[in-house]
């Protein structure tokens, strides 16, 4: 298998199914709570989502978590697109742990 990027393919998702449902952009990210710039940078690949935000955006369209992470034209992925899916969701999870004992600490 080829090298994948996996925030190009969940950001050209995210606008796949928004434009589906009908929204611009600007109506999505005020539905996320999130800028519109926010929302770009999501869509272009730039930047991934925590998993507050992949919660939000898997309720708006009401699909599943995978069907994020599919390459258009796929049925399925591999145990290496898992794998690498996996990964990143748990960066971000312990990114998240981190930042909230760091904040808790404050207090």
């Amino acid at each position: 298998m080829s090298s994948v990027d996996i925030r190009k393919i969940f950001g050209e998702n995210v606008k796949y199914y928004r434009k589906k449902s009908g929204m611009s952009q600007e109506q999505f990210a005020e539905k996320l709570e999130i800028s519109p710039n926010h929302l770009s940078v999501i869509e272009t690949g730039g930047k991934f989502v925590t998993y507050k935000l992949l919660e939000r955006i898997v309720a708006a369209f009401d699909v599943m978590p995978a069907a994020l992470f599919f390459t258009p034209g796929t049925a399925s992925f591999d145990d290496t697109l898992q794998n690498k899916i996996n990964s990143i969701i748990k960066e971000e999870l312990e990114t998240a742990t981190l930042e909230i004992s760091k904040r808790l600490a404050k207090l």
